[in-house]
């Protein structure tokens, strides 16, 4: 006669617990955001400093060494408590481009490109470091551009790891 074998019901629980942290980390993922896209013409104009007309500049950090500079299009108004609003000279932007150039070590260099809000509008450019973030519009002409981050393994990523030692 063969015997049933018991199935302790902390497995059971475990396994509901797994299956919920899925379901729940797909559904973050279906959420509409928007994010970074790479692009080198936007390098030239930072390091040019070049500032872009219709644009309001904001920055991540301290103004002397700051984690990212973004120029965000005046037909959108940034929701956020992170980001600090300055205005700038040409001068200006070219010492602060100078001053975070001179923190890049091997591959982790600064990089630019384009703010993309969630249905794909292109509503500004960007320059650090990090180059994933996630962007929501809540209502039409807002935006929330939440903090730049290093993508996975990036040798950006590594290289903090490595500092943080």
């Amino acid at each position: 006669m063969l015997k049933k074998k018991y199935v302790s019901p902390f497995l059971y629980v475990m396994i509901l617990l797994l299956v919920a942290v899925i379901f729940t980390g797909c559904a973050s993922l279906l959420a509409a955001s928007g994010g970074l896209q790479k692009r080198m013409e936007v390098d030239v104009i930072f390091d040019s400093g070049e500032i872009l007309p219709g644009h309001t500049y904001y920055v991540d950090g301290v103004l002397n060494d700051p984690v990212a500079i973004i120029a965000l299009s005046n037909d959108y108004q940034l929701q956020s408590e992170l980001w600090m609003k300055i205005e700038l000279t040409s001068e200006e932007l070219s010492k602060m481009v100078a001053w975070m150039r001179i923190d890049e070590v091997g591959f982790c260099t600064n990089q630019g490109g384009v703010l993309t809000t969630p249905d794909g509008k292109e509503i500004g450019v960007w320059f650090s470091k990090k180059d994933t973030t996630t962007i929501r519009e809540p209502t039409p002409g807002v935006v929330e551009i939440f903090p730049f981050m290093h993508a996975g393994a990036s040798a950006c990523a590594r290289q903090e790891l490595r500092d943080s030692r």
